[in-house]
């Protein structure tokens, strides 16, 4: 019986999350056997050719010789991908497409026992972020744990805030690209303000991880003191809406996920 890292793993849809994906895999050192499907021929001969990876002949190929097949599709390519395949009972299947509930993806064709949800973000190129699972399948989270902090849900309706906030990182290259518009504006050199944006962010997201027993909003408190800069600025953020935004911003996409759910 192979281990959970062991197992080989099928990519069906050789996108942008496909490539991020195994490019995450082998950066962590996952040396798995990976296959990929012939579409989006270019990317796949590329990550064939620098991510030791094998592109089968067709979709079904895929499938038979994979254990764990990664569905890398946005939603409305799901239903012509899988027409006319066959998947066997033995098989694991994952379902990276943003949106879809497990009732939803197994309505789309015949699929095994063993269906979960997976969805990795950008960071999981370089194996960090979090990359939320849905149950937890060994296998699966296997995979997860190969691509950055895995969170394995135990009700599949907190998937669905999971894929909210998988926005927030489009969302936040703009927040940081406005942070480093502000410093090119005031004369800091290009380079220097790109570094300082992203090392800012970092370092703050590794200081509240390295002090798990404080809540954030007490880290905050405890930078923003009365009569601080830190402080003043909070206010006028605060005071003008900026965070709530990023909340109703969030409601918004929960909505539009329930709504799809109907």
């Amino acid at each position: 019986m192979k281990s959970e890292n062991q197992t080989t793993l099928g990519i069906l849809g050789t996108g942008h999350l496909a490539t991020y994906t195994v490019t995450g895999l082998r950066h962590s050192g996952d040396q798995r056997r990976i296959i990929l499907s012939p579409r989006n021929a270019e990317r796949a001969k590329y990550l064939a050719d620098n991510k030791n990876c094998e592109v089968a002949e067709n979709n079904q190929t895929v499938i038979d010789q994979s254990d764990l097949i990664l569905l890398a599709v946005r939603p409305w390519q799901l239903t012509a991908l899988l027409e006319g395949l066959v998947f066997p009972k033995d098989k694991i299947v994952v379902s990276a497409v943003a949106g879809l509930t497990i009732e939803q993806v197994r309505n789309k064709a015949d699929l095994p026992e063993k269906l979960a949800l997976i969805l990795p973000g950008v960071a999981a190129e370089n194996a960090l972020g979090f990359v939320p699972i849905y149950p937890e399948i060994p296998e699966v989270k296997a995979l997860a744990d190969s691509l950055g902090k895995t969170i394995a849900f135990k009700q599949e309706s907190q998937f669905e805030e999971a894929s909210a906030m998988a926005c927030l990182n489009g969302w936040m290259y703009r927040f940081f690209d406005e942070q480093f518009n502000w410093l090119t504006n005031n004369g800091v050199d290009a380079e220097d303000a790109r570094n300082m944006v992203l090392h800012n962010t970092i370092g703050a997201a590794n200081y509240a991880l390295g002090r798990p027993q404080e809540g954030l909003d007490e880290l905050a408190a405890e930078i923003a003191k009365d009569g601080t800069y830190t402080k003043l600025g909070l206010d006028k953020l605060e005071a003008g809406g900026a965070f709530q935004q990023w909340s109703d911003a969030l409601d918004m996409i929960k909505a539009k996920l329930d709504a799809s759910d109907e």
